[in-house]
């Protein structure tokens, strides 16, 4: 008998320690509310996301509970979601949000607010919105994109046209990517998850790629077009150079421009660089010139420019 009172004992003891700090205060009366808006997110404490049906999400006004939700899983995205309906009678009314960690039984202060918007939803199962803390990176690019074994030459990203030029007869229709995105992003082909150096990717046309960032509030677009050359081009095809003379306060300087390609520009003065660059954009910007005459470099291109003051 007293072994059994000793293990009840105990038992309720432990239950004791693992709700004791269960929110159980997060109750919101809907009745008392003329409007809602609704959220579909995901919870993220200390750089882990929460995957367990007890962890939840609440929403407040100052100290007003309007919504509680706790975590669903679903099975299409194998993914936990928060479906969050908060109630308010005031439009434009500041919302915080706490997190509820039912591992840890940890409550934390979720790191950004939003504004109530009677009958808007943020977020979906693609693009869930981000209830963390702390707050996760909204960056979204693609820094650099390659091909494995040396099958790319060039890489041009101008903005969200990127342009790769492949060794001539490299199969376009079964390309392995390399590619470098924003700390925490990830890179999709439609709703399909790129993983670098482990895909098959058809480039006999432009493919569209949407890089969407840690906090999963932005999506971006890019178009990647990968075009087959003969022979690795030392210089561009067209290049045009520009000068503007130093003057009493200001040294000159002088500008390359020159078609798409990522070429290193040079700038020599008396048989010696003082200056190089590798811009993706197809300008190349040398200031602070003194006066005297200069050698500009592309390959085997040189052209001879005279700073004047």
């Amino acid at each position: 008998m007293k072994n059994y009172l000793y293990t009840g004992l105990i038992l309720l003891l432990f239950n004791s320690k693992l709700f004791a700090h269960t929110p159980i205060d997060w109750i919101v009366n809907e009745n008392n509310f003329q409007y809602s808006m609704t959220f579909v997110g995901f919870i993220n404490m200390d750089g882990k996301t929460l995957a367990n049906s007890n962890d939840m999400v609440a929403a407040f006004v100052e100290d007003e509970c309007r919504g509680v939700a706790k975590l669903i899983y679903v099975a299409s995205e194998n993914k936990y979601y928060a479906y969050l309906t908060v109630f308010a009678n005031i439009n434009g009314e500041s919302i915080d949000f706490k997190l509820y960690d039912s591992e840890k039984d940890m409550i934390k202060h979720a790191a950004k607010s939003a504004k109530f918007v009677i009958n808007q939803n943020k977020g979906n199962l693609f693009q869930p919105y981000s209830f963390s803390c702390p707050s996760l990176s909204s960056n979204a690019e693609i820094v650099n994109i390659s091909f494995n074994d040396g099958d790319s030459i060039t890489t041009s990203i101008q903005g969200y046209q990127i342009f790769l030029y492949a060794n001539a007869g490299k199969d376009l229709k079964s390309l392995n990517t390399f590619f470098t995105i924003s700390a925490g992003a990830e890179l999709y082909i439609g709703t399909i998850k790129q993983t670098s150096g482990a895909n098959t990717i058809d480039f006999s046309n432009p493919v569209q790629f949407s890089v969407k960032s840690e906090d999963q509030s932005i999506l971006n677009q890019y178009s990647v077009t990968v075009k087959s050359v003969e022979k690795v081009k030392t210089r561009p095809d067209t290049i045009t150079c520009y000068k503007k003379d130093a003057v009493c306060y200001e040294g000159g300087s002088i500008k390359v421009v020159y078609d798409q390609g990522l070429y290193e520009v040079s700038l020599e003065y008396n048989g010696a660089v003082i200056a190089a660059q590798k811009n993706s954009n197809g300008v190349a910007i040398f200031n602070n010139i003194s006066n005297g005459t200069y050698k500009v470099k592309i390959g085997d291109y040189e052209k001879a420019i005279t700073i004047n003051q």
